[in-house]
């Protein structure tokens, strides 16, 4: 398994030196859903990275057969040391369960060097897909971490951007 995802952000013209800079390496370039010209690239080949500027995920899970040019989203959570049991025990069950119809694979995250960020990272045949799943699993971060003030999380969802 893979012990580290790392991503970077910027413009076309800067992913297309990184991609030239480096052919051998695992890397996929993203366009934002929700921000207009935001590009995103991934390096999913578990070495070290090679971008300037990472942002560095630590794997602590993994289910599924992955699909790098898909769909894919990415949920944030800042949880305490009791609300990650809770979380890693229901991340574990859908692993071990089988994931849900439209999902190729799912990551258990935490942003590197604080364990309390943990991300779900998943990858999709498709946006509504990922929608239907979302919708029908409200369990999967309990109602009272949504309700308490001090509960953060964010969503951000990419699609693969066309090589140039």
């Amino acid at each position: 398994m893979k012990k580290q995802i790392a991503i970077t952000f910027g413009d076309s013209r800067i992913m297309n030196q990184i991609r030239e800079k480096h052919p051998d390496r695992k890397l996929v370039t993203y366009k934002a859903l929700n921000q207009t010209g935001k590009l995103m690239m991934l390096d999913y080949s578990g070495e070290k990275p090679v971008f300037q500027s990472p942002v560095l995920y630590d794997v602590l899970g993994h289910g599924g057969t992955d699909n790098w040019d898909s769909f894919i989203s990415f949920s944030t959570l800042d949880l305490n040391f009791d609300q990650q049991k809770v979380f890693d025990a229901r991340i574990n069950q859908l692993i071990s369960n089988g994931l849900p119809t439209g999902m190729y694979s799912i990551y258990s995250l935490n942003y590197h060097k604080d364990i309390s960020q943990r991300v779900i990272l998943g990858t999709w045949k498709s946006y509504r897909d990922f929608e239907l799943w979302k919708n029908a699993s409200h369990e999967f971060v309990p109602k009272e971490y949504r309700d308490s003030p001090s509960f953060y999380s964010h969503e951000s969802y990419y699609t693969p951007a066309e090589e140039k």
